[in-house]
């Protein structure tokens, strides 16, 4: 997946409490028809895009109704709901649906008109052009051919979170580290990982979400394990989740999670996490009297940010608490 070097973070801030200017905005940002009702005094709609070239990253905050129609050639739309209070109403092809606080939706993709109303909400927004999921799954050696989806709610609950800590993630790294996240390889990184992150959470023609036993029987092999394995184990201080194992094992993030489950009862975070806690374990006891090595510092390199959970793993590994091992050094 390549990206130009001129795909730099490019942040646009808005906010209005007139209605004809607001619908204006977000009919430019969005390339939708919308329709925004009449704002309460002192009320307005605010928008924060950060426009990375490969995808784009939106957060708004809705104080009105505004009913929406998608045109032809959208880029993939999807949104997670935040805020109490705020509903959404969705409608495409012959199916309508009620989204409410923390569910996740996909609202719209390219020639797949659809119309809606959203009310009094936040709105985490992630713009994804065709292109994007198209080289996504020719990574995760997905079937070839043209990125249909068939529902707008996700798989499962599970594959909701993954899809939102995936925008968390990409969110946090161009927000604390945008010069870093300008760079041509760590933006690559970026778009395939929310382009996986959709592929994987909502059904579609590629991943046969419809029917499920297919990817098991084809992917969940122990040559599949293998490969995962080998990246996390010659990648431990790496930055890497479930996508990055995913692509490396040549498979779809939920065949390998099947595939592990199958031949190593465990999942593929939970044996990274078992890998980086044998690091953090090798340097506690590797450390030297008066080195100025603590337990926090440890822990903290190998990915632990929680000292309680963090103590709580290791004990029940080690049957000893991490402090108790640095003390015997």
């Amino acid at each position: 997946m390549s990206v130009s070097a001129s795909d730099r973070p490019n942040p646009v801030e808005f906010s209005s409490t007139d209605p004809e200017a607001c619908r204006a905005f977000l009919d430019a940002a969005y390339g939708a028809r919308l329709q925004v009702h009449t704002l309460a005094p002192g009320e307005c709609i605010t928008h924060f895009r950060y426009g990375m070239g490969a995808f784009t990253l939106d957060r708004m905050t809705l104080a009105a109704d505004i009913t929406y129609r998608s045109e032809p050639q959208q880029p993939l739309l999807v949104s997670d709901l935040q805020g109490e209070g705020c509903r959404l109403e969705h409608s495409r092809a012959r199916s309508s649906e009620r989204f409410g606080p923390g569910d996740v939706l996909l609202i719209s993709q390219p020639d797949d008109p659809c119309i809606g109303r959203v009310s009094h909400a936040h709105l985490r927004t992630v713009g994804l052009p065709p292109g994007s999921l198209a080289a996504a799954a020719a990574t995760a050696g997905l079937p070839k051919g043209p990125v249909r989806f068939t529902d707008s709610r996700p798989v499962s609950p599970a594959l909701a979170g993954y899809w939102k800590r995936a925008v968390g993630f990409a969110t946090a790294e161009i927000t604390t580290h945008m010069e870093v996240a300008a760079q041509p390889l760590v933006l690559s990184g970026l778009t395939r990982l929310l382009a996986t992150a959709a592929l994987s959470a909502f059904p579609n023609t590629l991943t046969q979400h419809n029917d499920p036993a297919a990817p098991k029987l084809r992917d969940a092999t122990p040559t599949t394990v293998r490969r995962a394995v080998a990246f996390i184990d010659s990648h431990p201080d790496a930055d890497i989740g479930l996508a990055e194992m995913a692509e490396a094992a040549h498979v779809s993030p939920r065949a390998l999670q099947h595939a592990f489950r199958r031949h190593m009862d465990t999942t593929p975070t939970g044996y990274l996490r078992r890998v980086r806690l044998a690091h953090a374990h090798q340097d506690l006891v590797d450390a030297t009297p008066g080195s100025g090595v603590t337990v926090t510092a440890v822990a903290g390199r190998w990915g632990f940010a929680h000292q309680g959970r963090f103590a709580a793993l290791y004990r029940a590994a080690y049957g000893r608490t991490p402090q108790q091992t640095l003390r015997a050094t």
